[in-house]
This record gives structure tokens, C-alpha cells and sequence, in this order.
């Protein structure tokens, strides 16, 4: 999810661009004198309140006031996703799928309390898309955008994010987690009895337990590859 494409730069400008008509009709109205009934029409013409220049200049300032909000509510979310990211790509990785490059149990138990802190970050940022109605309406506010706007941009802000996506790629990574959570189970369960090579069980119920976990593990970490790839485009 690119917030500094030239997609979103697009999005900001048609917002002060779309305000222009607004503000320009309220303008003339305001400028427009009334007249009682039965008086005769003036013949001067009435001259706006603010020029061309000047519209121009309130939307560009309105558009740094949206792009202000948007970079406060964004900011938090971008870190927490490069956060979850960075601990998603310690666990992709071929070596963590083979019991014989951990070597104590101890060393299982730090990977286990690094997968707890993974999950810890992805309920972070769970939580963060889910306030993010809420958290850029407040920080909208907290730029002195007018309140009648307020909503609109917020709304049309929202539609930017590709919640699909971000569900799809949350709901992975849960998976991912409890796929590594098992499977560093085993691990330690059965620190004894593994042997060197491929097949580091030779139990045959334990090593095709091994065996499909090695290959959920690999398919999930594919997917969430795909599903980031997609968010970034």
C-alpha cells in the first residue's frame, strides 16, 4: 500500500481541485446582495470575495492540512508493517524449518518468545487499521479542516486502503504463526530424538507430521509474500 504514489499525489490534488466549485458558488452567493421585493435589480455587478489566486491557494493549503492528517494516522501503520514484515522474513527462512540448525532447546525457547513478539506486532497492527476510521477523522480535526468536510475526505481516504488485501495478508500471517508455533513445538517435544540430514525424525507418524507442517509453512510464507507484493503496487 503505496501512500506516496503518484496515484495518491493524484487522489490529494482532485480533492482542493473538487473544492474549488464549492467554494467559488459560496463565494458569489455571499457576494450577491439582497434584494427586497419590488426593487429594481443593480446595475453593478457584484465583485468576489476571493479571487482565482486565492481559491487556489485555500486548496492547496487544504491538501498540505489532508496530507498532514494523513501521514500522522499512516506513519504508526507503515512502521508497524515494516516491523511485522522484518520478523515475518526471520521466520522464512529454509533454516527454520530444520531442527538441526537450533542447537539447544534453549535456543528453541528464544524462537518461541521471538514468535510470541511476531504475534504481539501483528495484533498492533490489526488494531491500527481497525482505528484507522477513527484515528485520521481525529487527526482531520486536529488540522482545523472544516467539520463539513471533515467526513467526506476521511471517507474518500478510506477507500483508499485495499482492505482485501489487508485482511487476506492478516489472517495469513495469523496462520503462519500458529504453523511455526507447532512445529517449534515438535522441535522441542522431540530435541532427542532427531538425527541429522532431511529426515531428522524417523518415527514415520512424527516426520509426515514434520513434513506437512515444513510444506503449510512454505505455502503460507509464499502467500503473505504475494499479498505484500500485491499492497505495494
Amino acid at each position: 500500500m503505496n501512500f506516496t504514489s503518484p496515484q495518491f499525489a493524484g487522489f490529494m490534488l482532485c480533492v482542493g481541485i473538487a473544492l474549488l466549485p464549492a467554494a467559488s458558488i459560496a463565494q458569489n452567493q455571499a457576494a450577491t446582495p439582497t434584494r427586497s421585493p419590488g426593487a429594481k435589480p443593480s446595475p453593478s455587478i457584484s465583485t468576489p470575495k476571493y479571487t482565482n489566486e486565492q481559491l487556489q491557494e485555500m486548496a492547496s493549503k487544504l491538501q498540505d492540512r489532508i496530507h498532514n492528517a494523513t501521514d500522522q494516522v499512516m506513519g504508526r501503520i507503515q512502521k508497524q508493517e515494516s516491523d511485522l514484515y522484518i520478523r515475518f522474513s526471520y521466520f522464512d527462512k529454509p533454516n527454520r524449518l530444520d531442527p538441526n540448525t537450533y542447537a539447544s532447546q534453549e535456543d528453541i525457547a528464544v524462537w518461541q518468545q521471538s514468535l510470541q513478539q511476531f504475534r504481539g506486532v501483528a495484533e498492533t497492527l490489526q488494531r491500527l487499521y481497525a482505528d484507522a476510521d477513527q484515528d485520521l477523522g481525529n487527526a482531520l480535526v486536529q488540522q482545523r479542516i472544516n467539520p463539513a468536510l471533515t467526513e467526506q475526505i476521511k471517507n474518500e481516504l478510506l477507500k483508499t486502503f485495499p482492505w482485501e488485501r489487508i485482511r487476506k495478508k492478516n489472517q495469513l500471517i495469523q496462520e503462519f504463526i500458529a504453523e511455526h508455533e507447532e512445529l517449534l513445538a515438535l522441535y522441542d517435544k522431540n530435541w532427542a530424538t532427531r538425527k541429522p540430514g532431511p529426515s531428522p525424525f524417523e518415527d514415520q507418524n512424527l516426520a509426515a507430521t514434520y513434513q506437512s507442517l515444513k510444506e503449510k509453512i512454505t505455502a503460507t510464507g509464499n502467500q503473505i509474500e504475494g499479498e505484500y507484493k500485491a499492497m505495494l503496487q
